[in-house]
């Protein structure tokens, strides 16, 4: 008998999560606040947003008046799915292609990537 624990289908739902959450946690990484200050700012528990960011619970509208509000945000910055997808596709990409690479290809891609570095 298989011991491993039945593992849940992502739904879209599961994704709209991720990606609303990934697009949250993106503002506050701009804003270069800890989950702590961030959700104080927002009036949620930093436990609430932790939850969003991982993609375990949608924002409520109010969470999302809040960001808006005190960060000047655009609605457009926190549902645009699109890009939060378009990011994890291109870095998924990036990361299968990597594997195939040589040493040497590795090492002046790296190289590159170092010189993008500010």
């Amino acid at each position: 008998m298989n011991s491993k624990p039945f593992k849940k289908q992502k739904t879209q739902e599961d994704f709209y999560k991720l990606a609303l959450g990934e697009n949250i946690r993106n503002i506050r990484r701009r804003t270069k606040m800890t989950q702590d200050a961030f959700s104080e700012k927002i009036g949620i528990e930093p436990s609430s947003l932790s939850n969003i960011e991982n993609g375990k619970s949608f924002p409520s509208t109010l969470t999302i008046i809040q960001i808006q509000k005190h960060f000047n945000i655009r609605a457009e910055e926190i549902f645009d799915i699109e890009f939060s997808n378009n990011i994890k596709t291109i870095e998924q990409d990036i990361s299968s292609r990597l594997k195939t690479l040589d040493n040497t290809k590795k090492r002046a891609l790296w190289m590159l990537v170092k010189s993008f570095e500010i």
